[in-house]
């Protein structure tokens, strides 16, 4: 009889620690998907701030609300980060999260070159990881996605058809689809 009330009172602790565990990581997916939503909206938020539409998203680092682009940047970049840390499955994202930062720590104007390499690495990366770390039977959705934000950065370095801020933010649709698909568990 002893063994069945260790047994229980073990079961017992156990849940009195995976439960909240469990809804903690319900909490956590809805942040994601809520960060994921922001990070979608921030350019209409930074037209919003600054009462124009400038030559770039990372142009708003020059506007005289200068801290909300800082602000909802950096904001995202944590988002990639703590997914990267928190489902250890998904390293790649601190590596995107790093390179989301790297855009806000490097202001277009006085580093170009370092910018738009940070720029590169997150916009190539997000399609790459897209792609690779999917399975056989998402990959297609994942190519149209990827050929979406390819497209929408080559309708302004290729074909002039729009502003950068445009296919900027043609270009962060397919990602923040794709993380909030992934935090809902219906992509992989």
């Amino acid at each position: 009889m002893q063994m069945q009330q260790l047994k229980e009172k073990l079961k017992s602790i156990t849940k009195t620690i995976v439960v909240p565990i469990n809804e903690l990581r319900k909490r956590l997916m809805t942040l994601e998907i809520l960060l994921s939503i922001l990070l979608g909206f921030t350019p209409a938020i930074l037209i919003w701030l600054d009462g124009s539409i400038r030559i770039s998203i990372s142009n708003y680092a020059y506007s005289s609300k200068s801290e909300w682009f800082v602000f909802l940047m950096t904001l995202a970049a944590s988002m990639f980060i703590y997914n990267g840390t928190a489902w250890k499955t998904k390293w790649y994202n601190i590596i995107l999260g790093i390179t989301l930062a790297g855009i806000v720590l490097t202001p277009h104007l006085q580093f170009e070159t370092m910018h738009l390499i940070f720029a590169i690495i997150f916009f190539a990366g997000s399609v790459f990881v897209m792609i690779y770390f999917s399975s056989k039977k998402q990959r297609l959705f994942k190519i149209i996605a990827g050929v979406f934000l390819l497209v929408g950065i080559a309708g302004y370095y290729v074909f002039n058809w729009y502003s950068l801020f445009w296919a900027e933010w043609i270009g962060m649709l397919p990602i923040c689809v794709h993380f909030i698909g992934e935090s809902i568990g219906k992509i992989d």
